[in-house]
């Protein structure tokens, strides 16, 4: 298990990438790292059987528990940033899992349509933050 949670996210995606830029902004005590879906520390963190199997969605392995998808992982992310995104997750927490999951699955589909590619395979990291991205 690792010491901080790992969000693995789709390095082609534009909305993965803002993701991942909107949480290292606000994540003031650096406890989530980053790593691509398609990068070393993915495959060594899961078995090609597992992440196979995985669905189309950001992947997040935090180090008390197992493995979170879809709305799941971004809940538990918002709920470990600043006070007000802690809110929103507790909010998020009340409605139903089956409706918070559609809600992200589609946004999942439609955000190759809506988020540019973005140059290069990772986002431009500032010098302090690159610690927290790993290969």
């Amino acid at each position: 298990m690792p010491q901080n949670p790992i969000i693995f996210f789709d390095g082609n995606c534009g909305f993965c990438h803002a993701w991942v830029k909107f949480v290292a902004e606000r994540d003031a005590e650096g406890r989530f790292q980053f790593a691509p879906l398609t990068g070393a520390t993915f495959r060594n963190s899961f078995s090609a059987e597992e992440a196979d199997a995985f669905p189309d969605s950001i992947v997040l392995l935090p180090p008390e528990s197992e493995k979170l998808f879809y709305s799941d992982a971004v809940i538990y992310t918002l709920l470990r940033l600043n006070p007000i995104w802690a809110g929103t997750g507790r909010i998020m927490r009340l409605l139903p899992q089956p409706i918070r999951d559609l809600v992200y699955r589609g946004i999942a589909a439609a955000r190759r349509r809506l988020f540019r590619k973005p140059p290069g395979v990772c986002p431009l990291v500032p010098p302090e933050l690159k610690s927290r991205f790993l290969k």
